[in-house]
């Protein structure tokens, strides 16, 4: 029997952890509206900006172990 241990990388907590700026106007946003599982391994957040109100999505690829 193996035992498999993954820490997570410094780059990979940033990527969640990291605060999104609105893409149009550059504001500060905090959570999204909805975030997603895409199969395949990426994780997609999408937001709507309270400043100005346009709508944009983040997208985290998960690395393949």
């Amino acid at each position: 029997m193996t035992i498999h241990v993954r820490t997570a990388t410094l780059a990979a907590l940033r990527s969640f952890a990291a605060p999104a700026h609105c893409p149009h106007c550059g504001d500060l946003m905090v959570a999204p509206l909805m975030s997603e599982f895409v199969e395949g391994g990426e994780i997609r957040h999408h937001w709507e900006c309270d400043a100005c109100g346009e709508l944009s999505h983040t997208s985290i690829p998960l690395a393949a172990h």
